[in-house]
């Protein structure tokens, strides 16, 4: 994570007006949202069909059936965990990654518009981040080169010069230091948002995925053979009236 740099010289922080750093708690509560939401709609789901329903099961497929549904329900509430909870992991990002894919909308709108994020004298074009990169290399070589011929000079009237010089090149490094950790603080801002987005789609999938192995679960332990539902012949017998003559065969003749 970046932090605001500080200018030795002036004791202060050089950053002013808001940071996009400042973004970054809403979206983590934003994940915890999620996270809470999930764990919710995975115990209702899971909750209403207690292991204990498997005895219910009529047959070895559907007993395996059903432990089939509850794995695939527990495997998308872990899925979608396991993504979400990155989302809340600390990052470490650095302005030199400014350059790999995943920043590269926001080095695209660097080379549209250089002026709003490099200072008024940045170029527009490819070679924008280049051309800042270089004059920052110069700024910080001009004040070392200074200081050090500030540190050897004994003449008065010299050290006067050199120490205005040293005071506009320290303002050049902490101007660059500043428009170098803003930029910092975007990408890192801009990392968190692309890990919430994408815990986001992740989490309704989980869902989806959770839904369908707990209707599984369900029909599974609460369907009946059909074995079961032929009802069992049930044979009557007439009640005979009292003092009625019973019939019986008589035993043949010889």
């Amino acid at each position: 994570m970046t932090t605001p740099t500080t200018d030795p010289q002036a004791g202060r922080a050089t950053t002013a007006g808001s940071s996009p750093l400042d973004a970054v708690p809403d979206m983590r509560a934003t994940a915890k949202w999620m996270l809470a939401a999930l764990a919710a709609v995975g115990a209702v789901l899971l909750a209403g069909v207690p292991l204990t329903a498997m005895r219910s099961a009529a047959s070895t497929g559907r007993l395996l059936f059903a432990l089939g549904g509850l794995a695939v329900a527990l495997a998308g509430v872990g899925w979608a965990l396991w993504v979400t909870s990155e989302a809340l992991m600390p990052r470490l990002v650095s302005y030199r990654d400014l350059s790999t894919p995943r920043f590269t909308e926001i080095k695209t709108a660097v080379e549209s518009d250089p002026e709003l994020f490099l200072g008024p004298s940045a170029r527009k074009g490819p070679t924008a981040l280049d051309d800042f990169d270089n004059t920052f290399v110069k700024h910080r070589l001009v004040l070392q080169n200074v200081t050090r011929m500030l540190a050897a000079e004994s003449d008065p009237t010299r050290r006067q010069a050199l120490a205005a010089a040293r005071r506009q090149a320290a303002s050049w490094v902490a101007d660059d230091y500043t428009r170098v950790s803003r930029l910092a603080a975007l990408m890192y801002a801009w990392d968190v948002r692309a890990g919430v987005r994408k815990a986001r789609v992740h989490t309704f999938i989980g869902c989806g995925v959770t839904l369908v192995g707990a209707l599984c679960l369900v029909l599974a332990t609460s369907a009946t053979d059909p074995a079961e539902k032929t009802p069992a012949t049930v044979s009557t017998v007439s009640p005979v009236p009292s003092g009625a003559a019973v019939a019986t065969p008589s035993a043949p003749a010889r």
